[in-house]
């Protein structure tokens, strides 16, 4: 499940409980992972519990990532204010469009904002008004009982109850990038590697060579379950490999603990595993949700380190993504109502588990 034991707490929010009401598995603050190297560390890691990455270069820092709201964005800002004050944050990279690794950018609207090209585009794809109906509509749906609209509702409810995406506005990297890109500010270098479409459309690592550190944004989550929104799969897998082949000392994902290479490594194999689970009973003719179902409820997940891992629902939106992936109909939605539809079965799914747990 990873390790913070290399790292140095040196700010602490102080909370008993995650975002989402659980127990955490390691104080939620800034680390120190290296000599002017931190991380924005936030337990668990499930939805929008992201991590940010710091790096000082002399009298400037760099931010990785920003947060799903403005809230958690300046809470971060105040508790990492002994490094900001003596080096101002003058450079933003976004690892990915996901709004929870980017809606906090306009605190930084007059700084360089770096992102891969695909992910600007993307940006705007779900805006935060789209969320704030969801979190009005989640409580409405908990009230219909019928076709597992009232799932849905606590689903998306609890997922999105701790962010207040009022008064975001969705920002685009003033600055893009394909392929590679390094950064050097006041000599300390940072090496941009896109490795999308993967996760997202556009994901980028980035690696600090001289520090031996790299954040992998969502190409890598641990102890919670990946999930493949864009794929092909294939193309997470050989990012995994590379995050594998950079050596760094410390790998900061985009949720859940610090990794080892045994976390890097453990996330390819499920990707593996999903694979081959999957691959037969969709040749066969079989829809993602009974397929995703039967995949959870096998004995070889099970018996995996992958059971332990949260939501381990979102195998679903994988699953369509490898339907996608394999020229096979998922018989899903298109538009807003496709992607509620989507979030229903993920929802079914989730309580599914949770009676065959009971």
């Amino acid at each position: 499940m990873g390790h913070m034991n290399n790292a140095r707490l040196i700010a602490a929010t102080g909370r008993q409980r995650t975002r989402m009401g659980a127990l955490p598995h390691f104080d939620e603050g800034l680390y120190e992972l290296r000599a002017d190297t931190y991380a924005w560390m936030v337990p668990n890691g499930s939805w929008g519990e992201t991590n940010l990455g710091l790096i000082r270069c002399g009298d400037q820092s760099v931010l990785i990532d920003t947060c799903w709201d403005l809230h958690f964005m300046r809470e971060m800002l105040v508790h990492s204010a002994t490094v900001i004050e003596r080096a101002p944050i003058s450079h933003v990279i976004n690892t990915h469009a996901d709004g929870d690794h980017c809606w906090g950018n306009q605190l930084f609207a007059d700084r360089v904002v770096t992102s891969t090209q695909a992910s600007a585009r993307q940006i705007h794809q779900h805006p935060p008004a789209q969320l704030r109906a969801l979190q009005w509509g989640s409580k409405l749906f908990q009230r219909l009982p019928i076709g597992d609209v009232d799932a849905l509702g606590r689903y998306m409810g609890d997922m999105l109850r701790p962010y207040r995406f009022g008064g975001v506005k969705v920002m685009a990297a003033n600055q893009t990038f394909s392929g590679t890109a390094t950064i050097e500010v006041n000599g300390v270098v940072l090496r941009l590697m896109e490795v999308g479409p993967a996760h997202t459309d556009g994901d980028c690592i980035v690696h600090v060579p001289e520090r031996q550190v790299v954040y992998t944004g969502d190409i890598l989550f641990v102890g919670v379950t990946p999930v493949a929104w864009a794929g092909p799969v294939s193309r997470i897998v050989s990012a995994l490999e590379q995050v594998k082949a950079l050596h760094s000392e410390v790998i900061v994902p985009g949720h859940g603990p610090l990794a080892t290479l045994a976390d890097v490594q453990s996330q390819i194999d499920y990707w593996d595993w999903l694979q081959s689970s999957l691959e037969p009973m969709a040749r066969a003719g079989m829809p993602p949700e009974p397929a995703s179902r039967h995949c959870l409820q096998s004995e070889g997940f099970k018996d995996s380190p992958f059971a332990a891992w949260i939501a381990p629902e979102r195998l679903f939106t994988s699953a369509c993504t490898l339907y996608r992936e394999w020229g096979l109909d998922t018989g899903g939605l298109v538009g807003p109502l496709g992607a509620l539809d989507h979030f229903r079965k993920q929802a079914r799914l989730t309580s599914g588990l949770a009676r065959s747990s009971v």
